[in-house]
């Protein structure tokens, strides 16, 4: 009774029990499939090296556990976007530079911002080569003056290399270069000083390594040479004293201003003005312009400073210049000084000559104005002044003795032109005969429109040398020789003035 009882209670409520047990499965499938959703992040950075913080080229950037690779932009910047939220390693790589792993966060919708900076790998890369000579060959001689210096050496990796040299004369100690950053393996080199020994050496560095040294190499510079003619240039606004034979070049003063050279009767120094004391004062120093010493206590002085003259003695014991109304004698170390003259009142020495025929002196004095000149002699003994040519019409220039002491030699500008610059227009060269007083043109074929001036003797009295240029008044000058028949004009050099006989 109980069993037929339970089934038909089972029957009629088997479709409440089925729907029971379907709905409590479904329930408990539903809670072991649910899955979180992926959140996603973004890694931004740049990669710098970290010596001068530049842009490093070829890096690969990989990102793990990832797996992602990216190379960076041409400024060095990178993103990898889409990355699942969590920790990572980003591992940055370049060709001679230490790899670099770095940790990171990545978080939910978040950029995560890094800078790396990458150190160069010395163990990757190899130094230069030593640098080697090329020229001048190591203890060479004769080397000129101005010259170039160069060498050889490279790097296994290709690097490209930057060079440093150090140059120094015997006698010095510097290890200070005279040249940096130089991508080129010459290095031109002027100025040098002659007969003196020189040492150089090489310094290259490819900027990852210690820099290499080269053995240091010696040379020495050729031995004086005999340039016969110095004068005087502007450079810079300043003038500056050169010597030449019309083809090579030495400048032999650099520094202030000096002019009007003059060399010593026995052709082994060097005289000259220069302003280097702010008064013009006479300087002394060998032929090339070494060891200069001032000579004069009491400076140069006169009308018109540029076209003040001076002289050595004709034994050369001796220095002669103008002060206003007063002609002194010097020694040339700076003592002795004397008045060998005085001019006449109103009257000032400009330009003086000195010969040993009758130990007579021979000496321009001017006026109130540079148009107003007179010639004189003058007996060194005593000092007597005797009026060779007497203000003449037309500026005088500054007269010069012939090797016999017969004549002497000046200019004369034959327009007799004047206004408040001093300007000429037809200046001309004249042989003055000192027994007479006749004087001879010389300046024949002289261009019209210009000057000849400043005329100075040839130690063999053969020649002329002496100054032409424009009556402008602003050209450029150029240095002439000439015969003393005035047949044989040459132009010798362009852009000078002053000119003596070395």
């Amino acid at each position: 009774m109980a069993a037929k009882t339970f089934f038909p209670y089972f029957l009629s409520h088997s479709k409440t029990c089925i729907s029971f047990i379907l709905l409590t499965l479904m329930v408990a499938c539903t809670e072991e499939t649910f899955i979180e959703p992926t959140r996603y992040g973004t890694i931004k950075g740049r990669v710098l090296a970290l010596k001068d913080k530049s842009v490093v080229k070829n890096v690969l950037i990989r990102i793990n556990p990832s797996g992602k690779t990216v190379q960076p932009d041409d400024s060095g910047s990178f993103e990898v976007p889409q990355l699942p939220t969590g920790s990572y390693s980003v591992q940055v790589s370049a060709d001679l530079y230490k790899t670099d792993v770095t940790s990171v966060e990545v978080l939910e919708a978040q950029s995560t911002n890094m800078a790396v900076f990458l150190t160069l790998d010395t163990d990757q890369n190899k130094s230069p080569l030593i640098p080697t000579f090329v020229k001048p060959l190591d203890k060479s001689t004769g080397i000129l003056n101005s010259t170039t210096l160069s060498w050889k050496s490279s790097d296994p990796e290709k690097d490209s290399l930057s060079y440093s040299v150090i140059l120094f004369k015997e006698g010095q100690d510097t290890s200070v270069p005279i040249a940096t950053g130089l991508r080129y393996d010459t290095l031109a080199v002027t100025n040098l000083d002659y007969e003196s020994t020189y040492y150089w050496q090489v310094i290259a560095s490819d900027s990852i390594n210690d820099p290499v040294y080269s053995e240091v190499w010696s040379f020495q510079t050729r031995k004086i040479p005999d340039l016969p003619y110095v004068f005087s240039r502007k450079v810079n606004q300043l003038y500056q004293i050169f010597a030449t034979d019309g083809k090579e070049l030495l400048q032999i003063t650099h520094t202030s201003s000096n002019w009007r050279p003059m060399v010593s009767p026995n052709r082994k120094r060097l005289a000259f003005i220069s302003n280097s004391n702010s008064d013009p004062h006479i300087y002394v120093s060998d032929l090339i312009g070494h060891n200069p010493q001032r000579v004069t206590v009491v400076p140069v002085g006169g009308v018109s400073l540029t076209e003040l003259s001076f002289c050595w003695s004709p034994d050369g014991t001796e220095i002669l210049y103008p002060n206003y109304d007063k002609l002194y004698a010097v020694y040339p170390d700076g003592t002795g000084l004397r008045i060998i003259a005085k001019a006449p009142a109103g009257r000032f020495f400009a330009g003086v000559d000195w010969t040993a025929q009758g130990n007579l002196i021979i000496a321009r004095l001017t006026g109130g104005s540079v148009y107003e000149n007179f010639i004189y002699l003058i007996k060194a003994e005593t000092g007597e002044l005797s009026e060779l040519i007497t203000n003449k019409p037309g500026k005088i220039g500054n007269p010069s003795f012939s090797v016999d002491g017969k004549n002497a030699a000046f200019t004369i500008d034959v327009s007799n032109f004047q206004n408040n610059e001093g300007r000429q227009l037809n200046s001309r060269i004249f042989l003055v005969k000192i027994a007479t007083g006749e004087l001879t043109d010389l300046s024949t074929g002289k261009a019209d429109g210009t000057n000849d001036l400043d005329p100075r003797f040839s130690p063999n009295g053969a020649k002329i040398i002496f100054t032409n240029t424009s009556n402008d008044g602003f050209s450029p000058k150029n240095i002439y020789t000439n015969s003393t028949s005035g047949l044989d004009r040459f132009e010798l050099l362009k852009d000078g003035e002053l000119a003596y006989w070395r």
